[in-house]
């Protein structure tokens, strides 16, 4: 009787055993898809790329280029907007300063001045929902060269998104 009762008892553990082996088997999937949207959209300059052009510079000099109006920036909701001088694309360049005046409705509200430098290469302003005039001026003082040298300085706008 009690080898009846072992037999058993060790049949169950074995029984369970594929039982739970046969439960983790994994037979197929459900996927849940979903999409998340912003409550506001996201902040538009137009145009979104925008090429300035210093002309051409004679080696070691300086000089001063106001381009004006460049862009219109139009933010649905409030936003920190962020503005950097790529500061290897500016190489040529030791004094590579930059002025960004920014407008709402013929009103100076916000003035960015970033710098070919370590310190002052990025600047951020808060801005409220609205559409901006963007203004450039850029002051440079270009290396001095044997040969022709041309590139092209960014300047990157961002927002924390």
């Amino acid at each position: 009787m009690k080898k009846v009762l072992a037999a058993a008892l060790i049949a169950g553990v074995i029984i369970s055993m594929t039982s739970i082996v046969y439960a983790l088997t994994q037979i197929g999937f459900i996927n849940v898809g979903y999409k998340i949207t912003p409550t506001a959209q996201p902040p538009i300059m137009t145009p979104s790329s925008v090429s300035l052009d210093l002309g051409t510079i004679p080696s070691g000099s300086s000089g001063t280029k106001d381009f004006g109006k460049v862009a219109t920036l139009n933010l649905p909701a409030g936003y920190e907007i962020t503005f950097a001088l790529d500061r290897d694309s500016a190489s040529d360049f030791p004094t590579f300063d930059v002025t960004i005046e920014i407008f709402e409705g013929g009103t100076r509200v916000a003035t960015v001045y970033l710098q070919n430098d370590l310190l002052y290469y990025e600047k951020s302003v808060n801005l409220a929902a609205g559409t901006y005039d963007i203004y450039i001026s850029v002051e440079y003082q270009a290396v001095s060269v044997t040969a022709d040298t041309s590139g092209t300085v960014t300047i990157n706008i961002s927002y924390p998104g």
